[in-house]
């Protein structure tokens, strides 16, 4: 099985050349043909990907922009992109401990890996082979926190590129200069739980 949001080796970004700068009346990063649905709420500037019909070969190790931050806004399942299981104790998510997280962990954490509906998190943990470190959760408040992108600098070259940033958080003026490929949540009011 496939995910939903994993990528395809079809689904083409646009270059670089379509970038420019818009004084708005600070300095940010645009496309120099603006389309409706390329900024998010925030202001945030999207990366654009080719949605296809998935039928390249699959990415296991990438997310469409698109199609991560479709399940990521609207909480659906990262694998069927149907709405992710919710419950009393919240959306279900699968998460493990990272180095970064804070030592309440998992309460407050932040995750780019959208929810999931029940019986696509059984069989994640049965397929994927670092399931080992899945934490099953159910949260609460899953709230949008902000974003990971590459982030942009114009330069007498052309534009240079910096993936290594880290993920910025809505209302941060780094994000000014940064192209977005992936919502970030922050977790509250988590239980930890056992599959159903």
């Amino acid at each position: 099985m496939t995910q939903f949001v994993v990528a395809y080796d079809d689904e083409r970004g646009r270059p670089e050349g379509n970038l420019t700068i818009q004084f708005t009346p600070t300095p940010r990063l645009a496309y120099r043909v603006p389309l409706p649905g390329d900024r998010d709420r925030g202001g945030v500037l999207w990366a654009r990907a080719e949605r296809t019909s998935r039928r390249g070969r699959p990415i296991y190790d990438a997310m469409n922009s698109e199609r991560q931050r479709e399940c990521m806004y609207d909480l659906l399942c990262q694998v069927c992109g149907e709405p992710a299981s919710r419950n009393a104790y919240g959306w279900l998510f699968l998460d493990w401990l990272m180095p970064l997280d804070p030592p309440t962990w998992p309460e407050g954490s932040l995750t780019n890996m959208p929810p999931l509906c029940e019986k696509d998190a059984r069989v994640a943990v049965e397929e994927c082979p670092y399931s080992d470190r899945f934490v099953p959760l159910r949260v609460k408040l899953p709230r949008l926190w902000g974003v990971s992108g590459v982030h942009y600098r114009l330069t007498e070259d052309g534009w240079q590129a910096d993936a290594s940033i880290p993920w910025l958080k809505y209302g941060d003026e780094s994000l000014n200069a940064v192209l977005a490929s992936q919502l970030v949540r922050e977790l509250r009011k988590v239980t930890v739980v056992d599959l159903p």
